[in-house]
């Protein structure tokens, strides 16, 4: 089941290094499983909702928001880019902070590029179950990767993140603009299959501990770039 869960799209992770993944030390942390659990009773509370149908902002709210809390990040709603010079500018959906007290060194610098620096990631939230390859805006259908790459660069973070609820894809500045490689998981398929190690393909990825490196310890997603 594990395998059906996830894509390593244009091989963001190396596959050699990505296949090495259970061998890494957090694979067998115990924080992995608590996590599941608090995902998996969230889908149950909302299981009503997502059969029912959420548009994008009822998508942000009532289930990336709080996946994002369960999975212990601090985060920013609607940040205003560096490069921004109207109110009404698109901007991410998320900035995603691996705590508080990073978001709070960040906020002397709202508006500027330093605030990012504190940041793991940019997140862009779309539609639950919406299309990741193709959104339709004023000017034409677009591919939604290119809001990634241009947050990317008006801030500066190393990842970003495009969800529609379902599926979850992690993009790399380097290769975010070929749209085309990315590492993706299906959560829903992982959650519901009850298997703790089809999780971990998203955990190991999507968590702020995936995310984050600690002194000589490079962030896992890191470690397994192409």
């Amino acid at each position: 089941m594990a395998d059906k869960v996830y894509r390593n799209v244009g091989e963001l992770f190396e596959e050699e290094r990505f296949s090495q993944i259970s061998e890494y030390q957090e694979w067998k942390s115990d924080q992995i499983e608590e996590d599941r659990r608090k995902l998996e009773e969230l889908l149950e509370k909302r299981e009503t909702q997502i059969e029912e149908g959420l548009a994008e902002m009822e998508t942000r709210y009532f289930w990336v928001s709080y996946v994002l809390r369960a999975l212990g990040y601090a985060y920013s709603v609607a940040e205003m880019t560096p490069e921004a010079t109207e109110a009404d500018e698109p901007r991410p959906d998320f900035v995603l902070f691996e705590s508080a007290q990073d978001f709070n060194a960040a906020l002397p610098y709202r508006g500027e590029r330093e605030f990012f620096v504190h940041a793991l990631s940019i997140m862009r939230g779309l539609a639950w179950d919406a299309s990741l390859d193709e959104i339709q805006e004023e000017e034409g259908v677009m591919n939604p990767a290119f809001e990634i790459d241009r947050f990317i660069r008006a801030t500066g973070v190393e990842w970003g993140i495009l969800t529609n609820g379902r599926k979850w894809r992690l993009f790399h500045r380097d290769t975010v603009g070929l749209m085309d490689t990315f590492y993706e998981v299906d959560l829903i398929a992982a959650l519901e299959s009850g298997d703790t190690e089809a999780f971990k393909y998203f955990w190991m990825v999507f968590s702020p501990q995936a995310l984050a490196g600690h002194g000589e310890v490079e962030p896992i997603v890191r470690r397994m770039l192409h």
